[in-house]
């Protein structure tokens, strides 16, 4: 059983007409977990970019970001900084300012994932249930809500998926960083666990879940609250046989399965109900960008958009 309790949160509040309406409110939600350590490391080439292994999204404005179980486990096999020793796992995060967007990264402070799971009846989701919630070193952020009304989840609905697939090679396709931002993407809710019931125990979506996207919210098309968690993927093994031999590889399908939002409101009702975290160090959001951007030297990235101009026919 999960313990309610009422908070303060920054929840987005905008209208949702379209996709594009949907990935500018959504996008300063959204966070990517790297690892800091590997452009220190002395090896070469030096990446582009950190690696992005997972991706999360705020659903509190303390600074709790929620992601799948199995990208929290990872954390502990980052490889610390090779001179100093320090942990390299960070968060990046994105600051859109009208025709200015920032780059912030930001330490992870404590995370947690559920250890066990109970159902009042049978059960046809996972076992236990892959999502955990990470505390980030930022606070009075923008936050998403998550669905928990009755059928709210519905087969062949329009949905959309914000996150980082395929981590950085989609940020540096030619061999540059191309883009700072998140992809979206669209598909359908292709199916419920375990048939149309006011609460489903999980649900899958026709849209390819890649490494890198494990944690990406889902939202309907024109609602930005989110009715679920990219979580993995159904699995095919394939059979290549030739007179050398036979080999079996597995490869993702277009169906990929993922956690249903109003199980992860009622873990983060416990979760805060019962965190121990010390806030009142962690810096505000505003108080982040306002550092970063006064330390010479390690400020925060930033790009500004600017009109391509190319020389017309005959210049």
């Amino acid at each position: 059983m999960f313990h309610l309790r009422s908070s303060r949160r920054i929840i987005l509040d905008v209208t949702i007409s379209n996709l594009t309406d949907l990935f500018a409110s959504a996008v300063p939600s959204i966070v990517g977990f790297i690892s800091r350590a590997v452009a220190a490391l002395a090896t070469s080439p030096v990446p582009i970019f950190p690696p992005i292994f997972g991706t999360g999204f705020f659903v509190h404005q303390d600074g709790v970001v929620v992601t799948n179980r199995h990208v929290i486990e990872a954390f502990k096999d980052l490889p610390p900084h090779p001179t100093t020793n320090e942990p390299s796992l960070a968060a990046i995060l994105l600051t859109p300012n009208g025709n200015e967007w920032g780059l912030l990264v930001v330490d992870v402070v404590d995370y947690v994932f559920l250890g066990s799971f109970e159902s009042s009846g049978q059960w046809f989701g996972q076992t236990v249930p892959d999502f955990g919630f990470v505390q980030l070193r930022v606070r009075e952020v923008p936050c998403l809500d998550l669905a928990s009304e009755e059928y709210y989840l519905k087969v062949g609905m329009d949905i959309a998926t914000i996150g980082y697939p395929t981590g950085t090679k989609a940020l540096t396709v030619h061999n540059r960083l191309n883009q700072i931002t998140p992809l979206i993407r669209r598909g359908i809710v292709s199916s419920v666990f375990p048939f149309p019931t006011p609460y489903p125990h999980g649900f899958t979506i026709d849209v390819l879940q890649q490494g890198g996207s494990s944690g990406s919210p889902i939202f309907p098309v024109h609602d930005a609250k989110v009715v679920g968690l990219m979580a993995s993927s159904v699995l095919d093994t394939e059979t290549c046989e030739s007179a050398a031999g036979t080999v079996e590889f597995i490869q993702n399908t277009n169906i990929s399965i993922a956690e249903p939002a109003h199980i992860i409101k009622s873990a983060l009702d416990r979760y805060l109900s019962v965190r121990t975290s010390n806030l009142t160090a962690i810096p505000t959001l505003q108080q982040q960008i306002q550092q970063r951007a006064s330390d010479a030297g390690d400020g925060e990235l930033k790009w500004i958009a600017e009109p391509l101009i190319f020389p017309g026919p005959g210049r």
